[in-house]
């Protein structure tokens, strides 16, 4: 038996599993983990506490093999982190995470001056304040100290590599989702550094998602209790939940709602559409991951509930029960619309000024129509998304979908109805890990061909749309699009009152 194990480092959760054979999961463990965000701006971690954790959990899956053979160990983690390293390699700042909007005003410099558009065709990445490369641009301009002590600057990914085997290595999709790889030559761009006013030796050797590192420091040796085992550098979370959902032809996308949200598909070469809307990642050498992005997803269910009703949701089964409530209103929550921009938002807008606003309330409506108001503003983002990745694309024929929201089947199919597509539910504990295992299996040599899949992938549960729901969903997206666009140019003036 060859047991591989995949570990996705999110922001909000550690989720291990352990595979065996063709990938059938054998165990499974989460962690979660510990956000700062001490205003709506500031969002890091303590990377000593993430090392810590995933530590933890990894070595809780190690000993629950009980002496099996592992045949390679391979990683997912969150894009867009940032960590200031000093040259004794001790970290001179937090993670700088994804939804950390200080950075604002260098992301709009770059756009007001056109050198985000250059920036865009050669890296791939729209200019937005989540992107390490605006991040380092901020630490420069409002913490030069801590900017001129710099070493290194790097992710979370690569500062637990540092400590498990003494090398600064950065695999290259999340090299490209730090807004300053070349994505043709997969080399940090000169350009980019220039810009962040860094040189490429403070940055990371940029490796392929395949390379493998096996020479633990000792003490590492000894805590989790392996030796020679092969580490797999692996990938971003994004690219690997369109691994682990099985999304490899042209006519399927796969769509996550979490923490945030995310729909993507898998082409054979860089795409760019013209204007500056979806990102595209590599992933291999004929395979490149193109989607995009938003930073509102479970999350504003959460902070629905724990703001405007005193309820924490802590499970999934929360989450579900909470959905329900909604299911009393009909679909369109009755002309209440939500712009769920809590945490200004990525794709298609890219706007980090952007903020919630519900619209169209009378005194008619009730608790159920703001959640039912709220998840349809969650799912028109991610439509929007879509829609912009259909334009220049292959008709999308199915979308396999993963993430928190899987576990209520009214909020699938109302994903379903809202973009007319048959969606399959992916059965995998999740996408992200599953597809750490299967870039694990290809980079180890077990597996020859990189999309081989357990057999439970494609599946799961299937959701057909309701073409009279579809079309009366259409009307009101019409209205939240519109709505976007009447309050663009207002937003900004918020920071200033």
């Amino acid at each position: 038996m060859s047991i591989i194990i995949g570990a996705d480092i999110g922001t909000s959760n550690i989720k291990v599993i352990a595979c065996k054979n063709n990938n059938e999961t054998l165990l499974s463990e989460i962690y979660p983990c510990t956000t700062i965000q001490t205003s709506s701006e500031k969002v890091e971690q303590d990377p000593e506490l993430v090392l810590q954790s995933v530590n933890s959990v990894l070595k809780k899956i190690i000993l629950s093999l009980k002496g099996e053979a592992i045949a390679g160990i391979c990683f997912s983690a969150a894009m867009h982190s940032i960590i200031a390293i000093d040259e004794n390699n001790k970290p001179l700042t937090h993670a700088i995470l994804w939804g950390d909007t200080r950075s604002s005003r260098q992301a709009n410099r770059l756009k007001e001056t056109g050198i985000a558009e250059k920036l865009y065709r050669q890296t791939g990445v729209p200019v937005h304040p989540a992107l390490p490369l605006c991040k380092i641009m901020w630490m420069k301009e409002n913490l030069p100290e801590i900017f001129n002590r710099a070493h290194k600057f790097i992710s979370l990914k690569e500062f637990i590599f540092f400590n498990w085997f003494g090398k600064y290595i950065i695999d290259h999709s999340i090299a490209g989702a730090t807004g300053m790889q070349d994505i043709q030559h997969l080399q940090w761009s000169e350009t980019a550094l220039q810009i962040a006013g860094i040189k490429a030796e403070q940055l990371s050797q940029i490796v392929p998602v395949t390379h493998t590192e096996s020479e633990l420091n000792p003490s590492y040796k000894k805590y989790f209790g392996i030796e020679n085992t092969p580490f797999v550098i692996g990938s971003s979370d994004g690219c690997l939940a369109n691994t682990g959902s099985g999304v490899f032809d042209a006519d399927e996308a796969a769509l996550t709602i979490g923490t945030s949200g995310a729909v993507r598909t898998t082409i054979s070469s860089p795409a760019l559409n013209k204007e500056p809307t979806l990102f595209c990642y590599p992933l291999l050498k004929d395979v490149f991951i193109k989607g995009g992005a938003v930073n509102n997803g479970g999350y504003v269910l959460q902070w629905f509930a724990e703001s405007f009703m005193d309820r924490r949701l802590q499970s999934g089964s929360d989450y579900a029960l909470l959905v329900e409530e909604a299911q009393s209103v009909d679909a369109g929550a009755e002309g209440l619309i939500f712009l769920p921009y809590l945490q200004g938002e990525r794709a298609p807008i890219w706007d980090a000024a952007a903020r919630g606003v519900f619209f169209g309330m009378n005194n008619l409506h009730r608790q159920p129509h703001f959640i039912r108001a709220v998840l349809e503003g969650v799912n028109f983002a991610l439509y929007d998304v879509f829609c912009e990745l259909t334009k220049h694309h292959d008709p999308i024929k199915t979308i396999y979908a993963s993430g928190g929201f899987v576990q209520s089947d009214f909020w699938v199919q109302m994903v379903a109805d809202i973009f007319n597509k048959q969606l399959v539910v992916n059965d995998q504990a999740d996408a992200s890990a599953i597809g750490a295992a299967m870039l694990g299996s290809y980079a180890t040599g077990l597996s020859k061909n990189f999309s081989a899949l357990p057999s439970s992938s494609k599946t799961g549960k299937t959701f057909y749309p309701d073409i009279e729901k579809h079309k009366r969903y259409m009307r009101r997206f019409a209205i939240f699009r519109s709505l976007y666009l009447a309050l663009e140019k207002e937003f900004p003036k918020l920071a200033n009152l």
